[in-house]
């Protein structure tokens, strides 16, 4: 799991200025320009407002999500005082830091157009966990809702403060497996954003499959042996696919009384690999799909035209008759009569196998 820092607001505003400079084309006259338009309206902040120094205030990016810098850019441009929403931050029982949990966006706004203080509330609070608590509730139901990385982040940081509540445990429990298997548990976004050095060789982006890998097994065992699994038989694979997964667990469900062989998994896997040895498709345009789901598909409309998807039905019977069909050993489950989808007797053409 990659460790997010608390940085000095005015290192981030510094960051985004040469961001904005370096991608974005602004000027230093652009930043003036805005900046005077900004104090052209005659109007200040609302009356009563408390204000903070920028230079005492700090983001803990273990609570906070990274900088949207197409939101700073809307804000410097059309930036209004009168608008300008309070900031919140807190200070911890015994620590000196001023730690803002919400309005880092407008924030940082301000401090690329020049101003040093900003509309700010504080809270004096004992509680560690409450940052990252208050965040939360203060964004997963606002307009731009958090994205599952950040609720699970926060999950983290709260199972570090020790609070054990059940969703809590179960998204440590969940990021450990992936620890383990040397998995990076991150949305697409932040994985390209994250340096050489804190990457791990592949990541896994789709955090409601991984809270179902867990689920399947809450000690994590059944979770960790899908991602070794997929790593050990596709090793040239950066992102861990998304179908392999979905077909793995639910022939684990399938296979309620445990008669499946030790490392029934990676036999699996290493068997279909003979006839798909990658788990990705390179298209024309450039971009990349899963191998697997198109294959599928293809069959799926070729047996049972009209017949609506269901990913872990449909992957599960999937990787079942191909692994057959090459040479598999064992009898995987089923979900019964007519559930077959048929590749070996009747495949359709387009199929590489």
């Amino acid at each position: 799991m990659q460790v997010r820092p608390t940085r000095l607001l005015t290192e981030v505003v510094e960051e985004v200025r040469q961001i904005l400079i370096n991608e974005h084309g602004w000027t230093q006259e652009r930043f003036d320009a805005c900046r005077r338009n900004a104090d052209s309206t005659g109007y200040d902040y609302p009356t009563g407002t408390h204000f903070e120094d920028i230079k005492n205030l700090w983001i803990d990016y273990q609570v906070q999500r990274d900088v949207i810098i197409k939101h700073v850019i809307q804000i410097m441009e059309y930036y209004d005082k009168q608008l300008h929403g309070t900031a919140s931050g807190c200070v911890v029982e015994g620590e000196e830091q001023r730690k803002l949990y919400d309005g880092q966006q407008r924030t940082v706004a301000a401090g690329l157009l020049g101003y040093t203080q900003v509309p700010c509330t504080m809270v004096f609070t004992k509680d560690a966990s409450f940052p990252s608590y208050a965040f939360e509730m203060l964004n997963d139901k606002s307009v731009a809702r958090l994205g599952p990385g950040d609720l699970h982040r926060n999950k983290l940081v709260r199972y570090g403060l020790g609070n054990r509540e059940p969703k809590i445990v179960m998204a440590y429990k969940m990021q450990q497996q992936f620890d383990k298997a040397e998995v990076d548990l991150v949305d697409k976004g932040t994985r390209k954003t994250m340096s050489t050095d804190d990457k791990s060789m592949w990541f896994f982006s789709h955090f409601k499959y991984a809270e179902k890998g867990i689920e399947a097994d809450k000690s994590g065992k059944v979770l960790h042996e899908v991602l070794d699994a997929i790593t050990a038989n596709y090793p040239d694979d950066e992102e861990i696919n998304q179908d392999l997964y979905i077909g793995l667990l639910e022939l684990n469900r399938l296979d309620e009384f445990d008669l499946l062989p030790k490392g029934w998994m990676s036999d699996v896997l290493n068997t279909v690999a003979k006839a798909y040895p990658r788990s990705t498709l390179f298209e024309s345009t450039g971009k990349t799909s899963s191998l697997f789901k198109k294959q599928c598909q293809i069959q799926v409309a070729h047996v049972s035209p009209g017949r609506s998807w269901s990913a872990p039905h449909m992957m599960a019977n999937f990787l079942r008759e191909v692994f057959m069909i090459k040479g598999g050993t064992f009898e995987l489950p089923t979900h019964g009569p007519g559930a077959g989808l048929n590749i070996e007797s009747n495949p359709a053409q387009e199929l590489m196998i």
